[in-house]
């Protein structure tokens, strides 16, 4: 527990995923409203399902940031990264170019950061 076995270079990767998280949710709470509207086109109850997200995201990103049940912490988050990744970046379907190539950048950046989770566990 709290990095005995790691690395420097392994903490320092862990803490920085777990902070990602973070940001995220500091970032998508900035938009709530976009969010809702965003999530609400896709699922029932978009607030139930933010809230649940997000409070998922803190407490598994606080399990990588202190290394505490970081594998569990790290397979919650691939949980939610694959979902919200094949949600909302279905770049396949996006007839524009310009958001088809946004889309697909940012669905490539979550496989990335699923690999980096899946080191972790």
């Amino acid at each position: 527990m709290f990095f005995d076995d790691h690395t420097l270079t392994r903490t320092i990767g862990q803490i920085v995923v777990g902070l990602f998280f973070w940001i995220m949710i500091i970032k998508n709470l900035r938009v709530w409203q976009f969010n809702i509207e965003r999530t609400g086109a896709i699922l029932p109850k978009p607030q139930f399902f933010l809230v649940v997200n997000f409070t998922l995201q803190f407490f598994a990103g606080l399990g990588l940031i202190v290394d505490y049940e970081a594998s569990i912490s790290a397979v919650v988050l691939i949980v939610l990264t694959v979902l919200s990744t094949a949600m909302f970046h279905r770049f396949w379907t996006m007839e524009d170019p310009l958001r088809n190539n946004y889309h697909m950048l940012l669905f490539f950046n979550n496989v990335a950061i699923t690999g980096a989770l899946i080191m972790i566990i």
